[in-house]
């Protein structure tokens, strides 16, 4: 079965250590997918954070929402202006 981030550390030689720590996807600024994370800190329009394992992640933007979420992955949606970690 195809998957993006395991061809992506495959054909660039990357270490598979980095598939246990966070992935993210952000798609023309409207839309940002994330794998891995810990659970959310906080909810606003402007500003999502999420806990990953090693830190906090922001989406920063306008009109934020989260969704979908399921235990490993969160997709926020919204006018995205940056992605911050910390």
């Amino acid at each position: 079965m195809f998957n993006f981030f395991n061809e992506l550390i495959s054909d660039y030689g990357l270490e598979t250590s980095l598939l246990n720590s966070f992935n993210i996807v952000n798609m023309s600024n409207k839309l940002v997918y994330i794998e891995g994370h810990k659970g959310v800190i906080s909810i606003s329009k402007e500003n999502i954070s999420i806990r990953v394992k090693k830190g906090v992640l922001c989406v920063v933007g306008k009109n934020l929402q989260i969704k979908r979420i399921s235990h490993t992955t969160v997709v926020v949606i919204g006018e995205i202006k940056e992605i911050e970690s910390y």
